[in-house]
């Protein structure tokens, strides 16, 4: 087994987990302090621990913003052969109208993968950045969100079975029309208890990576059916097996 599918598919997967034009949740079902913990299996075998954290407010270009933070660290056993450890964090108004910078740095495997984007609304452009230096600028959409605050946006909508809709995301070097909708309410047990979700299906039809190589890619999202909508399960199935990204504890921790 290796690792560099699994990889690839979690950053497109943060980026495709669920989009929609409907208005967001009052209150919002999360909020600055708010951390999640996950594990992730390559078939049956734990390779990884991930989290996902709402830092305090930040501010961007003079207006506030959310500042999400993801992170990602293999398992001791797993470093030998494909070692992961570094963050992505995210950028968004208030309002999870837009995106205003995306960074990235993290090892997988033997190398070491940094940018950043800064998404110039004045401008109507995201410059991709490596090592400070401009490497690609590619023209923004109304209402662009990155792969890491497209799963905030997910979670404030009030979800509904049957619902189906797109909206635009770009890490800086290009923009995807991303497609999903809601197949079904169901319950599911994750973390010791059991949960009403929803599950969601993005269409991963066109996507890159290691789904571009795969003949029927698929791709499911359980959200759970309630005012906190958590992100409880993720399960992708490509040409080199099956990733599952779980709830590994408590779902909510704060401090």
């Amino acid at each position: 087994m290796t690792l560099p599918p699994f990889i690839k598919s979690v950053g497109l997967t943060v980026s495709l987990l669920f989009i929609s034009v409907a208005g967001l949740a009052d209150p919002l079902p999360f909020e600055p302090g708010e951390k999640l913990h996950y594990e992730v299996r390559w078939q049956k075998v734990p390779v990884a621990r991930v989290s996902f954290e709402v830092k305090p407010h930040n501010r961007i270009q003079g207006e506030p913003v959310y500042h999400f933070i993801f992170r990602a660290k293999s398992y001791p056993a797993l470093d030998a052969l494909y070692p992961v450890d570094g963050y992505i964090a995210a950028y968004t108004d208030l309002d999870l109208t837009r995106s205003f910078r995306l960074e990235k740095d993290m090892q997988e495997g033997w190398k070491r993968r940094a940018f950043r984007t800064d998404y110039d609304w004045d401008r109507g452009m995201a410059n991709y950045s490596k090592r400070q230096k401009i490497r690609r600028r590619v023209p923004l959409e109304d209402g662009t969100l990155d792969m890491l605050s497209i799963l905030y946006f997910a979670r404030s909508l009030p979800l509904a079975e049957g619902l189906e809709a797109t909206r635009p995301v770009s890490s800086g070097k290009k923009t995807y029309q991303i497609k999903a909708r809601v197949v079904r309410k169901e319950t599911i047990v994750v973390g010791g208890r059991t949960w009403p979700a929803f599950l969601i299906e993005p269409d991963v039809s066109q996507a890159g990576g290691v789904f571009k190589k795969s003949k029927e890619p698929r791709l499911f999202l359980w959200i759970s059916a309630d005012e906190a909508r958590i992100p409880l399960k993720l399960v992708s199935k490509v040409w080199v097996g099956a990733f599952i990204v779980e709830l590994a504890s408590d779902p909510r921790e704060f401090g």
